[in-house]
């Protein structure tokens, strides 16, 4: 991720931004945060597991639920990276890094972090920020925004601030503190969740104050901050019961995220451990036989996730037979993934497979149908645009194709590419169709965004 290309996507927004010098309106909140989304689908590398993604999205989608009447919609993704960090753009554009998601304990943890991010967002923090301190005007609300991307680069910008800006900064992260567990707990997790995440990112701070996460550089905890938190907590009567324990999806999250964003050989002799030192355990074997799968290794994995199997491990049909088509067992993967959507058809990753298994037995259609239905599920799943657009494009359906291909170049953040195929698609698709005209908005803001940023 080159530094100074993120420092010139970044501040390439002061002049996107159409701001009008008053207080910052919700429009213009938006389209900051849609043009950053559009600056770090280019730069950031994502994780772009479609599990990982619909997990951290389904716990802040629930949060969101209980806010009421939202003036934009509110987009999560994951950030390919090892280091415990989050952060909020104005317009309800929320990013979480890898590290922090396996360094989460529960689903609690998880909605604390996004239940204080939301609250940033809700709040109009980072805007209503940027009015108090009218001299620094763009560059500090834009040090900000960089600092939390790649906190080397923003230190620059952030060391321009007054002290009570920065004052001002603690301030609205104690807000967001309240604010945030109140929505997690409306929306039914634990807001001790919260506590318990900050509490755990103090204590490496103390550990080794040189190396702390960059999570606390754009989010500063103190001792008083945290007991604040508790004394809400416990006034509200939000600090009994036991703390839940790491659920099933949440395991399987955080092995998918470290395959991304650590070497697979560590993963895998972690999980290699953890399996030897219960032998018995279903679960334990099951995230080995996943580790061997993701990692490439697939004559284990398949013996691997047969033996939980064995052991009474349930719904094992899909990771089967998604080893039995990298191992060219067609048959045998079909009969499993076929399986597999029939029990789960909301399941977008079983039907990417499926169609996978379909494409390699030359069933074109049954694979265009299944590659259809994951990004009908899953619109973020370049995978399924892209298996689609080529099939399509064999069939005769060129309209059809161009724009799928458009969609999976914008997911990949090659714009120049997508612009193209959103061009070429336009004119082959029904005029009017709600296709076209999405092909000609994703054409025309791809090209105004390119022309910005060179």
């Amino acid at each position: 991720m080159p530094a100074k290309r993120i420092v010139a996507y970044v501040l390439m927004l002061a002049v996107l931004w159409p701001h009008t010098g008053d207080a910052t309106s919700n429009t213009e909140e938006q389209e900051l945060g849609k043009q950053f989304a559009l600056a770090a689908r280019a730069q950031l590398p994502f994780v772009d597991d479609v599990e990982v993604n619909r997990y951290v999205d389904r716990i802040g989608q629930t949060i969101v639920a209980r806010l009421g009447d939202q003036p934009f919609t509110y987009h999560f993704a994951v950030v390919r990276d090892p280091r415990i960090n989050a952060f909020a753009v104005p317009g309800g554009y929320i990013y979480v890094h890898a590290g922090l998601l396996v360094a989460a304990s529960n689903d609690d943890e998880v909605a604390g972090v996004l239940g204080h991010e939301i609250a940033h967002v809700n709040g109009h923090h980072l805007a209503r920020q940027q009015e108090a301190t009218k001299p620094l005007d763009y560059l500090a609300l834009l040090g900000l925004l960089a600092s939390a991307v790649h906190p080397a680069i923003g230190a620059g910008a952030m060391a321009l601030s007054a002290a009570n800006h920065l004052q001002y900064s603690r301030d609205f992260e104690q807000e967001a503190d309240y604010a945030g567990a109140r929505y997690m707990q409306q929306a039914g997790y634990d807001p001790r969740g919260m506590l318990d995440f900050f509490k755990k990112m103090l204590d490496v701070q103390r550990a080794s104050p040189s190396s702390s996460p960059p999570y606390l550089l754009s989010h500063p905890l103190t001792d008083a901050r945290l007991t604040n938190l508790e004394a809400v907590l416990r006034t509200n009567q939000w600090d009994s019961g036991p703390r839940q324990p790491t659920s099933p999806e949440l395991e399987r999250v955080q092995l998918l995220t470290r395959v991304r964003s650590e070497p697979a050989q560590d993963v895998v002799a972690a999980y290699r451990r953890r399996a030897d030192a219960q032998p018995q355990d279903a679960r334990a074997r099951y995230l080995l036989g996943l580790a061997y799968l993701e990692t490439g290794a697939f004559e284990p994995a398949r013996a691997t996730l047969q033996s939980a199997q064995q052991l009474g491990f349930p719904a094992v049909d899909r990771d089967l037979g998604r080893a039995d088509l990298r191992l060219r067992q067609l048959d045998k993967a079909r009969e499993l993934l076929s399986r597999a959507t029939e029990t789960n058809p909301d399941d977008p990753l079983g039907h990417l497979e499926l169609a996978k298994t379909y494409e390699a037995l030359n069933d074109s259609a049954a694979a265009l149908r299944e590659y259809e239905r994951a990004f009908q599920l899953a619109p973020t799943m370049e995978e399924a645009h892209y298996g689609f657009a080529i099939l399509a494009g064999r069939a005769g359906r060129a309209g059809d194709g161009f724009y799928h291909l458009g969609m999976a170049f914008k997911l990949r953040g090659e714009f120049d590419k997508a612009a193209s195929q959103f061009e070429k698609a336009e004119p082959l698709l029904p005029a009017g169709s709600p296709q076209a005209l999405d092909a000609r908005a994703n054409a025309a803001e791809l090209k105004e965004f390119l022309r910005h940023a060179h």
